[in-house]
């Protein structure tokens, strides 16, 4: 499967302008352009999923004090 081919026309551009500036790095910049990006995708994921669990409220206990000011 091209993910390329999958992309917005815009992202496809994107992609094409940032593959020609890639192209024309040193290896010891692209190495550390790669561990950058490696950097961004992690904390894009971990952001990603801590919203997901924000939103669907995964990961808190039940809310007793509510409960408590409801009933009272």
């Amino acid at each position: 499967m091209d993910i390329r081919q999958e992309l917005p026309l815009e992202q496809q551009f994107e992609l094409q302008v940032f593959e020609q500036q890639v192209r024309s790095l040193s290896q010891e910049d692209a190495q550390t352009l790669l561990v950058q990006l490696k950097e961004s995708m992690l904390y894009q994921s971990t952001t990603f999923r801590e919203i997901l669990k924000t939103t669907w409220g995964i990961g808190k206990g039940p809310d007793f004090g509510q409960e408590a000011l409801a009933e009272g």
